[in-house]
Formats: C-alpha cells, structure tokens, sequence
C-alpha cells in the first residue's frame, strides 16, 4: 500500500526536527517547507525534498501562496503543521483542497488557546487549575504592588519567548519602561503568580474532540529559553483526564499540548499554557506513544483507536540543547568540550538518556548541523543565543502576521 505524501509546514523547529524522525521511523518520508535552505529538518535521511518559501511570520500570504503551489504541484496527501502554521492554516481553512488530508480545529477554538489571555479565560471557565493569572491593558494597572515574584507574558509568544520573570520591583519596573516604549499594552499582557514546583508537559491528539493519543513528561534539566535538555515520562491519569476534558469542550481536532507546573506541597498541576500543535514527539515514540502517526491518520480522515498510555520513567536528552545551554551559562570553550565527552561517552547528567533530537544512529545525516554548531560554539560561545533567535525567526508568528490571520478570518 502506498505511504501518503506528507508535507511538514516547516524545518526549523525542534519540532519539526523529531516530527521526521519519528514518521521516518514509522516508513515515511516526508517533505518541508522552509525560508531557510540549510534548515536543521533538511539534514535526515528520511526528507525527500525542501521547498523554499517565506517565512510565515513575516510574509503569511506569500508563504501560504507557496504551500498551496507545493500541495497541487507535489500532489501532497497530508498537510502536517508542525509549529505555529497550525493556526495560520486554521485561519485559511476554505483556501486549502477539500482532497488534503490535514487536522485543524475550529479558528475560534484555536482563537481560545493560541493567546495568553483567551487559555487564562478557557481554564478559568472550566474549572482547570492555573496559577493566580490577571490581564493588564495599562501602565497604571502593571505598576500596582503584587507578590514578587511573578512572570509576565506578551499576548502571543513561541519558544517561551515573551515571558519574563519578574523577581523585585527595579525589575518590574524595567519592564514597565520597555512595555511602555513598544506600546505592549495594546495588545494586553498576562501577569501570573510564580509557582514552586516542577515543570511537566503533556502532549494530546484529538479526533474531534476525542482524545487519540496523549504523552506526558517532566523537564528534569531546562535549556535555553526555556526549552529541555533532559525529559523523564511519566503517567498521570489526573492529568490525561484534564487534557481530555478540554479538548472535548474545544471539540478540538488535531495537535495539542500544555505546560504545567506539579506544585511541591500539594502536587496539584497548575496549567499554565498551550501549544495547540504537535511538540517535540521523539519522548513519546521511545515511551511507546506514537503521536506522529496519530496525527497521520487523523489527518487522513481515519478514526484510530485510543493509544495507551506509555511507559514511565523513558529518560531522553536533546544533545544539541545541552551544548547551548552549556555555552549560554558558562561561556567557556573548555566547558563546552567538556560537554561534549559527557555527550558522546553518556555519562554525567546524561547518563542513562536516549537522544531524541540528533540521533545519529539512525539518522547520520543530522551529524552535519551538529558539528557545525559545535564549531561556531567553539569558535564563539556567545553565539547560543543568536542561534535560537535567528532558529525562533523562522517559524514564528508575529503579532503582524496574527492581525493578518484575523483579517483572513473575517473576510472569509
């Protein structure tokens, strides 16, 4: 039986990257869609073609204009969003064949979870726990005395950008400043209680609004903005009846995934946001839960059954990340070689860890943006952080390219 011909929405991402191997695992080969042309998906055995487009954040009809051409003229079958796009795609639902295979929830469903302050109501509405979260639209408003310390979150952000950690007042009042300058209030910004506890991420497919296939795990060492270097599975039935429970009331179809914080005396998880898209699916896969391929069939119009929870206690690393945030922390060349002997030899922080974002065994073509990294890391290890902004850039929706989803939207 002959695979179908999928399309990723780009190849960039983290995502993006362990979406390929997954389904290349799985016997497909997928095809991308990327503004740059040495992007981290192109390097896999498992790609069979890169399409060049623009960048769907600073060009969301230009690159739409292109995906559309590649889905006619490589007589794609599955549209698979593997970041940001799944909203944009979402907006443009009536412009994409009726024949393409892809899984898109509702604009206003995705309206609800996309934004910072539309989750804060959702949560709020159907009684999921969250931290004490409040939207401010002024300066007067952001000024006023509140427990310290707390985090602020720009109305649309990706890749943990646009959160700040406020810890005393000269900071809350740097930020005032900034926020004031580049008008941020227009937009409403989230102020949320700061919880002490342990971050844990669940990822779910939905078949609308029934839930296929959903994964759980705990970050035990964060990366660079946010991100992991180290996950651990975990099962919780808690949380997998909460994720069921709202994307029921989404009659949501597709990805979706959250964060939470376990808080260390009660252990209650406090929701505190959402991916409504497929998140780094490779823990998943070695834990026994193949989201990838969930999507897949979904997508086709299939109704797979329910996947079993996974196996706990799967310990994974993401190698690149722990060499980044190797470099961000220490800035020394010395520490980097370092990491890189605790890397290959799996020992240290990473022993016991299967990789799941540069798995060479597999796929030893990713083994050229590895090294080049390690070079550039070497040769400057200040570069990390260039490095994950120019990489965010890429697949990013800026709030122009949001205005420009909502404009789709109406005229529809």
């Amino acid at each position: 039986m002959r695979k179908p011909k999928i399309l990723l929405s780009e190849g960039s991402s983290l995502s993006a990257r362990e979406a390929i191997t997954a389904l290349g695992l799985a016997g497909h080969r997928v095809e991308l869609m990327s503004s740059d042309p040495l992007c981290l998906g192109r390097f896999s055995r498992f790609v069979s073609r890169v399409h060049r487009s623009p960048a769907s954040g600073a060009d969301a009809d230009g690159y739409l204009a292109k995906v559309l051409d590649v889905v006619k003229t490589s007589s794609i079958d599955v549209l698979l969003p593997v970041h940001e796009q799944a909203y944009l795609f979402s907006a443009a639902r009536k412009r994409l064949p009726p024949h393409l295979g892809t899984a898109l929830a509702a604009f206003d469903a995705f309206e609800q979870v996309q934004g910072k302050a539309g989750l804060a109501e959702l949560l709020a509405r159907l009684n999921v726990p969250q931290p004490a979260t409040h939207v401010v639209r002024c300066a007067e408003d952001f000024a006023k005395a509140r427990p310290l310390p707390f985090f602020v979150k720009a109305a649309f952000g990706t890749a943990s950008t646009g959160v700040w950690r406020v810890k005393d007042e000269r900071g809350r009042d740097a930020l005032l400043a900034r926020f004031e300058q580049n008008q941020a209030f227009a937009d409403g910004l989230l102020v949320q209680a700061a919880i002490a506890g342990s971050l844990e991420r669940t990822q779910a497919v939905f078949d609308q609004g029934r839930l296929v296939a959903c994964h759980i795990y705990r970050q035990v060492v964060e990366g660079p903005g946010g991100g992991d270097v180290l996950k651990l599975s975990i099962v919780d039935r808690e949380v997998r009846t909460v994720v069921e429970k709202i994307g029921a009331a989404l009659n949501w179809h597709g990805a979706l995934s959250f964060d939470y914080i376990r808080e260390d005396v009660s252990r209650t998880p406090y929701f505190i946001d959402a991916n409504p898209r497929l998140v780094e699916p490779m823990n998943a896969w070695l834990a026994g839960v193949d989201l990838a391929g969930a999507l897949v069939k979904v997508s086709l119009g299939e109704t797979p059954p329910v996947q079993a929870d996974g196996r706990a206690g799967v310990l994974t690393r993401l190698g690149l990340m722990g060499l980044m945030d190797a470099a961000r922390r220490r800035d020394r060349r010395s520490d980097i070689l370092r990491e890189i002997v605790l890397l290959a030899s799996s020992s240290g922080r990473y022993r016991g860890a299967q990789e799941e974002l540069v798995p060479l065994r597999t796929d030893p073509w990713i083994a050229i943006p590895l090294a080049v990294v390690m070079a550039k890391l070497l040769r400057a290890p200040k570069a990390a952080a260039r490095f994950t902004e120019t990489t965010v850039a890429a697949y990013s929706l800026t709030p122009t390219a949001v205005r420009r989803l909502h404009a789709w939207q109406q005229s529809a």
